[in-house]
């Protein structure tokens, strides 16, 4: 008898299921190695920073969350 296979959750292994995900992951895509998230000054993106704040994808100090990370491992930044 071989073991069982245990299937991922669907939450982990799905791709974004909205334009606003796909629009956070690339926002948070650009973050240092310890999670803190960038933003050029010109990248007009600031607003999709916000609602990833909102969303629980980077905290209040700028840093990536675990929900976060999991998006972009979903995304595969």
């Amino acid at each position: 008898m071989g073991s069982p296979v245990l299937a991922a959750p669907s939450s982990i292994s799905a791709a974004p299921q909205s334009d606003q995900e796909r629009a956070i992951a690339r926002v948070i895509a650009c973050h240092y190695g310890d999670g803190g998230v960038y933003l050029p000054r010109q990248s007009g993106r600031r607003e999709t920073l916000r609602v990833a704040v909102a969303s629980g994808f980077v905290d209040t100090q700028g840093f990536l969350t675990p929900k976060g990370r999991r998006l972009l491992a979903r995304c595969g930044t």
